[in-house]
């Protein structure tokens, strides 16, 4: 069965609220991801980018969250 949320788009984004907190959450795992896997640490970014990858590393395996922090 398809669905068809474009019809809904309300409904998709009461849950978040309408804020900016799952884009912003979103964006910062996946720099944290990126960083994780080109092994770079946070301290290697500019200090606006630097913050997300910490930010984003919680959410990250524990083991990878503790290497992007140093």
């Amino acid at each position: 069965m398809r669905q068809d949320l474009s019809a809904a788009p309300d409904v998709v984004e009461v849950p978040a609220g309408r804020s900016r907190l799952l884009s912003r959450l979103y964006r910062d795992v996946g720099l944290a991801a990126v960083a994780a896997e080109l092994e770079l640490p946070a301290a290697a970014f500019e200090p606006e980018i630097g913050q997300a990858v910490e930010r984003g590393s919680r959410y990250l395996a524990p083991r990878r969250a503790l290497d992007l922090a140093s």
